[in-house]
């Protein structure tokens, strides 16, 4: 069964020397499901962790059903870089003097 259409939007990114920690939301149906996850990657290419908090579980649930094939899907479209950045999204960078 399809996924409904859904958009991504990242809204905080910390930008580490080896892994970066990423708060956004989904939102799909007029409704916002945030989420937040692990981009990671130098050896054998990038990776995204999401995760989703157990009230944020529920309305996935309640939109999508198969919670697991959405986190999959939201996995793989980080992964990707099909999501939009919040324009004055909250950066932290780990290179302090």
């Amino acid at each position: 069964m399809a996924l409904p259409a859904y958009d991504i939007v990242v809204d905080y990114i910390s930008e580490g020397d080896v892994a970066n920690l990423l708060r956004g939301y989904v939102v799909v149906n007029g409704q916002k499901i945030p989420f937040s996850g692990v981009a990671y990657g130098r050896f054998g290419g990038q990776n995204v962790s999401p995760s989703l908090s157990p009230s944020a579980r529920k309305k996935a649930q309640k939109v999508f059903g198969d919670v697991g094939e959405f986190e999959e899907d939201l996995q793989l479209r980080l992964v990707r870089g099909d999501f939009g950045l919040k324009p004055g999204g909250e950066k932290h960078s780990h290179d302090h003097p």
